[in-house]
């Protein structure tokens, strides 16, 4: 009787105290934030209809990311400051920007710098900030409709819509849309070009067409932000796998077509582009890139991890070295930063994956409000931003790693089962890009053009889940743990009466 007793009060002491740490762990407020929303996305994928749906995602979307713009007020500064400047300059048809060194070694900023100075054009330098930034969350938002769009031709339509609200609630670019950078236009371009080029639901198109239109957005996107080589190397595995898969030969001749078409269309409009702006006077470096190694040097660099530094900096910009100085010092620089202790470059490579993947980019957009020290008031309450700031980093790193999850659960489960071809872009992209920046410059917000593909493999992992909550039947579950508590009881009942 005292044994049993003792075993009662200590099993109930071990599930209150493991209890309450569970409790403490599971409900902290970005926990509860990210089970809610997922919570009411699940409900809200089951009720709406097909239309309905795309409705939602586009207003949701769009609304939320409107409503940070009005609240947060992000000033330029850095890069974005140089480039709205060089873009008012452009809007008056003054091209005396391109006498920056800025714009001699990177040409490539000036296709994005047109794109803003059309915008200022329009509405004038004052308004032209705030335009922009709507015409982010506009660009933005279509991104998170082409993570459906793009999904659903992989999976199921719950899953495909997961992934979609997932993303529309990830907190990173939704405050990213007040930062004047040129990857959301960029992004979204990319996107919809591997739209065209994939969907075979809603596109009735022939694959050279379909062709002609993704190598055109796909260089559009790449003007905007020199991003696009990733996805071409991608694209050309994607048809590769498509040329051997094709059991018939003109269906491997059709590839061949479209993938020339993609790539001749993409190399041809970029070529176009650059040389346009040449003669136009605009920038007579056109949309080059005079200092490729510049990204290597500050991406080996032990001491800053990789990231931007004013040490090599001013190594490489205020030591008055000619052209070719420069290269070669770089040269020697990557040289000797490649040739360290491999456990130290080892080390190197972990700290970036950290910093590209995982760390938060949300500084970009409300630092000038942490560093004030500013007090809010939330149902009347005073609350530190800092505290705000902790706790949307701890919930953008749910996203992050959710995301990474289910991208995981669903890979590994497909990975002896027949996977679509489609997918190949998606994973291949990731893992290019994954591989570069191990050895370029990183910072968390350059990986905002990997994310959403990261989300539309998410559907991968949801898809999986969701087959298994379908076969869980939860009224025989309860049915057999009644029995098992009763079968315990009548034995606990007869162990007395033996006594």
């Amino acid at each position: 009787m005292v044994l049993s007793f003792i075993k009662r009060i200590l099993t109930c002491t071990f599930l209150f105290f493991f209890g309450v740490i569970f409790f403490l762990m599971i409900f902290r407020m970005p926990t509860v934030i990210f089970i809610a929303y997922v919570a009411l996305a699940s409900v809200l994928v089951n009720r709406i209809g097909d239309r309905g749906f795309i409705i939602f995602i586009i207003l949701g979307s769009f609304l939320i990311r409107l409503a940070y713009i009005s609240i947060i007020n992000t000033p330029l500064e850095s890069d974005f400051k140089l480039l709205y400047d060089a873009a008012v300059l452009f809007s008056q048809g003054d091209y005396s920007f391109n006498q920056q060194v800025y714009f001699q070694e990177w040409g490539y900023q000036t296709g994005f710098v047109i794109y803003q100075g059309m915008v200022v054009r329009v509405f004038g330098q004052a308004g032209g900030i705030t335009a922009l930034k709507v015409l982010n969350c506009f660009w933005n938002t279509g991104i998170t409709l082409l993570v459906y769009l793009i999904a659903r031709n992989f999976f199921n339509e719950k899953p495909s819509r997961l992934a979609s609200v997932l993303y529309s609630g990830f907190v990173f670019p939704i405050t990213f849309v007040s930062v004047l950078s040129n990857q959301h236009i960029s992004t979204f371009l990319i996107l919809l070009s591997l739209y065209f080029l994939i969907d075979q639901r809603l596109i009735r198109m022939r694959r050279v067409p379909r062709g002609f239109i993704g190598g055109f957005l796909l260089a559009l996107g790449n003007i905007m932000r020199p991003e696009g080589l990733v996805v071409v190397t991608s694209l050309m595995v994607y048809f590769l796998v498509l040329f051997f898969s094709a059991d018939k030969k003109w269906r491997r001749m059709e590839r061949i077509a479209q993938c020339l078409v993609v790539v001749l269309i993409y190399l041809a409009v970029n070529g176009l582009a650059s040389r346009a702006i040449i003669k136009s006077g605009i920038n007579d470096q056109g949309l080059m890139n005079n200092n490729v190694y510049w990204k290597f040097v500050v991406g080996l660099n032990y001491e800053s991890k990789g990231s931007y530094n004013e040490k090599d900096y001013k190594l490489m910009y205020e030591s008055n070295l000619s052209l070719e100085e420069k290269k070669e010092l770089q040269k020697e620089l990557i040289l000797k930063r490649l040739g360290i202790n491999p456990l130290k470059l080892a080390n190197l490579f972990m700290l970036k994956i950290q910093t590209m993947w995982c760390d938060s980019a949300m500084d970009w957009s409300y630092k000038h409000i942490l560093m004030s020290n500013k007090v809010v008031y939330l149902f009347s309450n005073p609350v530190k931003f800092s505290d705000i700031d902790a706790v949307l980093k701890d919930l953008n790193e749910l996203y992050i790693y959710t995301a990474i999850g289910l991208s995981l659960l669903g890979m590994l489960t497909r990975w002896k089962s027949q996977m679509k071809d489609g997918l190949l872009i998606p994973v291949t992209i990731l893992v290019i890009s994954f591989v570069i920046y191990l050895f370029i410059e990183v910072q968390p917000r350059y990986a905002y053009l990997q994310q959403p593909f990261m989300f539309i493999l998410s559907g991968a992992g949801l898809e999986i889940l969701l087959c298994r909550i379908n076969a869980f039947n939860l009224k025989q579950v309860w049915a057999r743990l009644w029995e098992c508590a009763k079968e315990r009881s009548e034995q606990e009942h007869r162990t007395k009466m033996v006594k």
